[in-house]
């Protein structure tokens, strides 16, 4: 079986790249193939992954990516603004108006005047949509198990090491300058 490099040898020979303009050509090359290449397999696997989150229970709920987007930030608070939702969304407060009632429409949200200021209103997940949300997560779980199973105890430990590191230092893509 072939030995996978530790992160410390991957590290070095990233360190070590010559200041050669045909290395450094190469480089990007090599870096845009293994994009492409990295691309590939996570569109392969998210389809697999969401084939499979169909609820049983909710077979017939529909959710648009901008109302995913809203449930997770929603999930990560306890409660929060219209306008600190519109903001976190990088939307108009229209357009999370307009995504905040779909969601209530499906139950999975809650809408509720603040108790301070009763001209500001906040949102927050309702009971409903936590236990959606739990049951995604617990299908997600199980998902990550297959795809970690194909991997060696070792393997297993690098690729979270990778992707811990990923998480860590990528930086969001440019703006669409279109």
């Amino acid at each position: 079986m072939q030995q996978i490099p530790s992160i410390i040898e991957i590290l070095q020979r990233r360190t070590t790249v010559a200041a050669d303009p045909d290395a450094e050509l190469e480089v990007a090359a090599n870096l845009d193939r293994q994009s492409t290449q990295l691309v590939g397999c996570l569109e392969a696997l998210f389809r697999r992954m969401m084939l499979n989150h169909k609820l049983a229970q909710e077979p017939e709920l529909e959710i648009s990516r901008e109302e995913i987007r809203a449930i997770i930030i929603l999930d990560s608070r306890d409660r929060m603004t219209m306008s600190n939702l519109a903001e976190s969304l990088g939307v108009p407060l229209s357009t999370a108006t307009h995504t905040v009632d779909r969601l209530v429409a499906k139950r999975l949200v809650e809408r509720n005047r603040s108790e301070e200021d009763r001209r500001v209103v906040e949102v927050q997940m309702s009971d409903y949509g936590r236990k959606l949300q739990e049951a995604f997560r617990g299908q997600s779980r199980v998902v990550a198990r297959s795809w970690l199973e194909p991997l060696s105890g070792d393997e297993r430990e690098l690729f979270l090491k990778l992707m811990a590191k990923i998480t860590l230092l990528s930086k969001p893509a440019p703006e669409d300058p279109r």
